[in-house]
């Protein structure tokens, strides 16, 4: 099954100096699932692996991968399935999301507008570690757990944030990343990641409100084992030898 691109954009997984190169930091493997309302089956399934600097991302429907070089400032997508890659920098993507940023804020939709500029309440439970971010239009709760080091926290929120702008640029008609950037930066700030992400926003005023519902699990392991190391290496190998193509004819998917 699909998901659907805000859905994913939303939760799955920047530096805010943009050329600036981040230092090589810790190894860790994140394993994220993605459900929509009450489902009980996943919608989306991906392994994020932190190795050396760089970070692989694996989503299982459709099988993709993308890979974020932050000291290369890019982006490598890679469709296995169509055996093609794109590369995108993440300076031509932070300018795609400024010049969305300036669209939403003069749209005539007061969700969009919102979008634009989002503004949360914030509230921490310091003694179960459930994270809040509310507002009219949308609310986030998290449950939280500590990253285990300064490095780790740092690292998921670049790739977070990223990783936010991009899926708003790969799927047109999703919606813009600044509230997920928020909340990144919410979880840096006290050094944690998330361990559930529970969303619920209306993005239409209505009577009864229409409320829609997403959640997501994630499970941070500081152990990369020898198969994930394994696919790597086969990853930097398709990066070799997959046809390079155009980043729009790459997002056309069959």
């Amino acid at each position: 099954m699909m998901i659907k691109p805000f859905i994913y954009s939303t939760f799955i997984l920047a530096a805010v100096f943009l050329n600036v190169p981040c230092a090589v930091g810790e190894d860790f493997r994140v394993e994220n699932l993605v459900f929509s309302g009450n489902d009980k089956e996943p919608a989306g399934r991906s392994t994020t692996i932190f190795h050396n600097g760089m970070v692989f991302d694996y989503l299982e429907d459709p099988a993709e991968v993308i890979v974020l070089e932050p000291s290369a400032g890019r982006f490598v997508l890679l469709d296995l399935s169509r055996r093609i890659r794109a590369e995108l920098s993440t300076k031509h993507l932070a300018a795609f999301t400024q010049r969305l940023r300036q669209s939403a804020d003069a749209h005539n939709d007061p969700f969009l507008r919102f979008m634009a500029a989002p503004k949360f309440d914030e509230h921490l439970d310091r003694q179960s570690g459930e994270l809040t971010l509310s507002s009219e239009w949308m609310t986030y709760r998290l449950l939280t757990v500590e990253a285990g080091s300064r490095a780790i926290a740092d690292q998921y929120r670049e790739f977070s944030d990223w990783y936010a702008r991009l899926n708003t640029m790969l799927h047109p008609g999703s919606k813009p990343p600044f509230a997920r950037l928020l909340v990144n930066d919410a979880l840096a700030r006290r050094e944690a990641t998330p361990r559930e992400v529970h969303l619920t926003f209306m993005p239409k005023k209505t009577f009864p409100p229409k409320r829609i519902t997403i959640r997501s699990e994630h499970k941070l392991s500081r152990h990369v084992p020898k198969a994930d190391l394994d696919r790597m290496a086969q990853t930097r190998e398709f990066m070799r030898i997959f046809q390079p193509v155009g980043f729009g004819q790459y997002r056309k998917r069959p």
